[in-house]
Order: structure tokens, then sequence, then C-alpha cells
């Protein structure tokens, strides 16, 4: 009776986690998927001018006098 309930408990947990890496793979999907693809032509100008933005450049660091 032990060894039954013990086999129930495998194939049950086998198959919650075979539906987990299943369920996992279909929604990450493949490995490259997140990868930015970035075209190595094209600058940072052109790339914001395409997209209708502007590129401002950064503020510079605030200087500190001393009392």
């Amino acid at each position: 009776m032990r060894k039954k309930r013990s086999a129930h408990w495998l194939i049950a947990s086998g198959t919650a986690i075979a539906a987990c890496l299943v369920a996992g793979y279909l929604l990450i999907g493949e490995k490259h998927s997140g990868a930015v693809h970035a075209d190595s032509g094209v600058t940072t100008e052109q790339a914001a001018s395409q997209a209708g933005a502007k590129v401002l450049p950064t503020d510079p660091p605030l200087k500190l006098e001393p009392k």
C-alpha cells in the first residue's frame, strides 16, 4: 500500500514538473527570444529621429563648493 502511494506521488509530481516546464517554454519561447537585435549601422540620433524622439545631452554633475 505504501509503495503504491509513493508511486502515485512520484507520477503526480513528475507530471506537474513536466507541465510547468512545457508552460514555461511556451511562455518564454526560444533561448534568445528576448535578445535585442541592434542595427550596427544606426547611430543613437538616427534611431531617435526614426522613433520621433530627440536626444538631449546629459546635464553635467553639480559641483559643490567647500564652505
